[in-house]
């Protein structure tokens, strides 16, 4: 089968329910994505043959398509909403590519307001539009009856009206994780302190500019036309000034247990997309990938059981190509709760791997501080994960989210600067075959 190429993946910034994004129309914000993709690649808009997307309706993808100057007419494969869409769209879009039924994919995932309260701020759905998920408990006291300095309280306003991405059976999950691999409390709130470091470390550095497409909030969110009231460029739920102590402040959602809504991620909004084009038309249409796909598993697990279902999506994927997980110079998984990224990593000191999660695991944090962007986050973690990759000149990255409850998804990815000293047999899918060295930042 044909390679998969991906190609100028972007997304936008995160945003906070009731914050600036959430007063952009939703075909706006999809339309702001579509626009940037076609747009920077340069590709002719005629040359997209499908649209695969993830969005939680399709009527804003209909309005958007013709305000990011794409032929009315484009097909589009709906994948549905709910968790590890993002990643189901782009696998399709490469599963086109490969099978040979387009030469040419746009893919898109997003999360915005639907209904009623599209410009102030939406309830929460559950996955696949089950409904809304109750609100996490909340408290402004620390241990020990201390009233939290004004930052902390700042931090304490934001995570108590957070909204939980998961529901109660996913709570109870984690905390008998959180139980077998023996993560306390401290722990997950140390992690948890860690990703919003990360995360603003790579604000301030520039690092998410080169994938972000700023948004333009106007007046009138249906016209474009109207007065600019505000240009987002950075994602809304990043502080500087995170600190353990404060997410010690909060309750858990079960009595005794580690998890909260600080320790968790919560929903938020946004769009991400890419082109998947195959890899023997990339010359002809004029495009540089930045990657590519490589495989791709999902894999359940016994919910009696305490493993983490990313670890089994994980170890699936790897058996599958051929690749360890020491081979990987980075790693996105979605962290749905800092438990089960403890634990999964825990897991992987148990399993003998030579892993550094510092190095390599969620550099530049993940959904804890960012929040679940639904649809987009799937998408949102590849587009993160291949820029490094770009940065770090080469190498094999994996990307892995949860898609229901004890269900995963993994998918790994080779950067377009990998050099191969060896080339691969043509038809090959790496079947047991260990990977070619590459250059890299932390290679030799």
């Amino acid at each position: 089968m044909r390679r998969a190429a991906i190609v100028m993946p972007m997304r936008t910034p995160v945003g906070l329910p009731g914050g600036a994004l959430a007063a952009v129309a939703p075909q706006r914000l999809i339309s702001t994505i579509l626009a940037a993709v076609v747009g920077r690649s340069g590709i002719d808009p005629y040359r997209i043959e499908q649209l695969v997307t993830a969005v939680p309706d399709h009527g804003s993808v209909r309005a958007a398509v013709p305000l990011a100057g794409l032929p009315s007419d484009l097909g589009e494969f709906p994948i549905g909403s709910g968790p590890g869409a993002g990643l189901r769209a782009l696998i399709t879009a490469a599963m086109m590519v490969q099978t040979g039924t387009a030469d040419v994919v746009l893919t898109l995932g997003a999360e915005y307001p639907c209904g009623p309260a599209q410009i102030s701020g939406f309830p929460p759905r559950g996955p696949l539009g089950a409904g809304p998920l109750p609100r996490g408990p909340r408290t402004s006291r620390l241990p020990g009856g201390e009233v939290p300095g004004v930052d902390t309280g700042e931090q304490l306003a934001v995570w108590g009206a957070a909204e939980a991405a998961r529901g109660p059976m996913e709570f109870k999950d984690a905390e008998l994780l959180a139980q077998h691999y023996g993560v306390t409390r401290a722990a997950a709130d140390e992690y948890a302190a860690g990703s919003h470091r990360r995360a603003a470390r790579a604000r301030r550095q520039g690092i998410f500019g080169a994938e972000t497409v700023p948004v333009v909030v106007t007046a009138v969110p249906d016209d474009s036309n109207s007065g600019v009231v505000q240009l987002v460029d950075r994602d809304e739920g990043l502080r500087d000034d995170v600190s353990p102590r404060a997410f010690a402040a909060l309750e858990p959602f079960v009595p005794g247990g580690v998890t909260t809504v600080g320790n968790s991620s919560s929903r938020t909004l946004a769009a991400s997309g890419c082109l998947v084009v195959a890899e023997d038309r990339l010359v002809d249409l004029g495009l540089e990938p930045m990657g590519y796909l490589v495989d791709w598993a999902c894999a359940t697990g016994d919910p009696d059981i305490a493993v983490p279902a990313a670890g089994l999506a994980v170890g699936k994927s790897l058996a599958r190509s051929g690749f360890g997980l020491d081979d990987l110079d980075v790693v996105e998984v979605d962290e749905t709760s800092a438990v089960e990224i403890l634990a999964l990593t825990r897991l992987w000191e148990r399993e003998g791997w030579m892993f550094d999660p510092a190095e390599n695991l969620n550099v530049h944090g993940a959904a804890i501080a960012l929040g679940d962007p639904g649809g987009a986050a799937g998408l949102r973690m590849v587009t993160t994960l291949l820029h490094e990759l770009a940065r770090r000149q080469g190498g094999y990255g994996l990307a892995a989210l949860p898609t229901g409850p004890s269900q995963a998804m993994a998918a790994i990815f080779e950067s377009a600067y990998t050099v191969q000293d060896v080339p691969t047999p043509r038809g090959a899918r790496f079947h047991g075959a260990r990977p070619p060295r590459r250059l890299g930042r932390h290679r030799s």
